[in-house]
């Protein structure tokens, strides 16, 4: 067992950096827990780490008689874990230094005694560990240590309430494919905790009392050990506390967890945005993949053609990489969506890549969701609904797939699916791609509510897309406001044009209800009827 002493770290340093733990407001630790730090601190730097036991601790600083049993009195260990998080809290709002650092680790009651790498120092490491450059994207992305969640408290009802959180992030993390998940059994194989290529830690605490469950939860970055995220939830329990409710509020934690941590624009997204051209080469596949995401959010048509032939040139390179294919498809869907140059079948393409991504990873949600969006174009809307049913089974906690099977709804005019879909898509993810607002947009104009269509139109945010500014164009058209619509239509024009002509054709080919299609065209009609000319609606349209 380690006695917490380091030779690189001088005896005052320690000293001065417990003084400062000690004095901070943001050190959260009662009077009886911050003799129980000073003093296993003290008794480490005087060579005494070896005495620091459970009795030791609990007569010398909690005032338990001599006969102190630790198997009766489980006391030391739960104000362990207590200045644990304490301690993990200072770290996380005032650790950005390269001081002395003191901690706790968990099964031991000896302090460890550290220095955190400076970016500089920690580089060459990272760049020791990544893959060679001849191993393949799909082996790449951010790996997560999911270690096991402390328990507390009354813990009768449910004794292994722990190990229940566990599993469920673990399982909730893993329907992310493009992630690489560790527990702590994978930890523990032949002690090697420590040798595991992981990038972040996930650790917790549950503490369950009469009347509520409170969770702890807290995420590390393996090459400092910084602090990227920390949240308290709090969940009051009926009375009876009945097991199957505090395991039903146990998946709605790690439900949580998985929509900050894993979810586009979630922790693993904003770290790898910041370490940039910085990130370990095993973050490479996963850089590939927000690219791709940084595209969808506005669907900026300057931005189409450098991604598909980067996409191209990666999954050329790289032919198991699952995730890129499900990307590319997604692209080839809107080449035929929005008419642009890529090749003379893009639909064909994207259902082949589609289809080929599932082959190489029949777990992953996005390849899924790309056949979906495949058959839908390809006019086969109820292969389409089931394909993207098939995705969100396999990651139901990902508001994108329930925006998406929304929006696809509301063109049906099916409002008591799609409408809930996506609201709570945009509930819990108010960031994702307005393109999804679109259904709603539907949903409103349908109802006579063109205020409310407008709104929503005006929330997309896609402005190099000539549709949404039609979708404008209409609902001002109903509200009145004829200027205001021809100024939404020549933009429309300016970015489609010949739609006007070819709208019912267009709309059609967009798998929308007949009824809205009679409604849009009226309202755009009012506006300015055209030349009253019809074309034969290409595939891809040139819209």
């Amino acid at each position: 067992m380690s006695d917490g002493l380091s030779s690189s770290i001088p005896e005052p340093e320690i000293r001065a950096e417990l003084e400062r733990i000690l004095a901070s407001s943001d050190f959260q630790a009662s009077a009886r827990n911050r003799r129980f730090l000073r003093h296993v601190v003290e008794e480490t730097l005087l060579g005494r780490g070896g005495r620091i036991k459970a009795y030791s601790i609990a007569t010398s600083v909690f005032g338990r008689p001599d006969d102190f049993d630790p198997l009766q009195d489980s006391i030391v260990r739960i104000e362990a874990a207590r200045l644990r998080r304490a301690i993990e809290r200072f770290y996380l709002l005032e650790g950005d230094r390269l001081g002395a650092r003191i901690t706790i680790p968990k099964g031991t009651y000896v302090p460890e005694f550290s220095r955190p790498q400076s970016p500089a120092e920690a580089s060459p490491l990272i760049e020791q560990k990544a893959p060679p450059a001849t191993e393949p994207l799909q082996d790449y992305g951010p790996r997560i240590l999911v270690e096991l969640f402390e328990q507390e408290g009354d813990l009768a009802s449910c004794p292994t309430i722990g190990r229940t959180l566990t599993r469920q992030v673990i399982s909730a993390l893993t329907r992310f494919t493009d992630l690489f998940v560790y527990g702590p059994a994978t930890a523990e194989v032949g002690g090697a905790e420590h040798d595991l290529p992981i990038d972040y830690r996930l650790s917790g605490t549950l503490t369950l009392s009469r009347d509520r469950l409170h969770a702890d939860l807290l995420m590390s970055r393996q090459m400092d050990g910084r602090y990227v995220w920390a949240q308290t939830l709090d969940h009051p329990l009926g009375v009876e506390r009945d097991p199957q409710q505090i395991v039903s509020l146990c998946s709605e934690i790690a439900g949580h967890v998985v929509r900050v941590v894993a979810l586009r624009d979630g922790i693993l997204d904003s770290q790898a945005r910041e370490s940039g051209g910085a990130a370990p080469r095993h973050f490479a596949g996963y850089q590939k993949l927000l690219d791709f995401h940084d595209y969808w959010r506005t669907l900026d048509p300057a931005r189409f053609e450098p991604l598909r032939l980067d996409l191209e040139a990666t999954i050329a390179a790289d032919s198991g990489f699952a995730a890129g294919r499900a990307c590319l498809s997604l692209l080839y869907g809107n080449a035929a969506r929005f008419g642009y140059q890529a090749g003379p079948a893009p639909l064909d393409r994207a259902l082949s890549l589609a289809r080929e991504a599932i082959r190489l990873a029949p777990n992953s949600s996005k390849a899924y969701h790309a056949r979906a969006v495949a058959e839908w174009f390809l006019g086969q809307p109820e292969s389409a609904l089931a394909t993207l049913q098939m995705a969100r089974a396999l990651n139901p906690n990902d508001p994108e797939l329930m925006a998406e099977l929304g929006f696809r709804h509301a063109k049906r005019m099916v409002w008591e699916i799609a409408v809930p879909l996506l609201e709570e898509a945009y509930l819990r993810n108010p960031l994702q791609s307005g393109q999804y607002r679109m259904g709603l947009f539907f949903f409103h104009f349908a109802h006579d509510r063109p205020a409310e269509a407008l709104r929503e139109a005006l929330a997309i945010n896609a402005p190099g897309i000539g549709h949404f500014h039609l979708a404008s164009c209409a609902a001002l058209s109903e509200m009145g406001r004829i200027d205001e619509a021809r100024a939404y239509l020549a933009e429309t024009d300016r970015l489609v044009p010949g739609l006007r002509d070819r709208l019912v054709e267009d709309l059609t080919f967009r798998q929308i209800h007949p009824d809205l299609i009679a409604a849009i065209a009226r309202a755009i009609g009012r506006v300015d009827p055209g030349p009253g000319r019809v074309r034969h609606l290409r595939r891809p349209p040139a819209s």
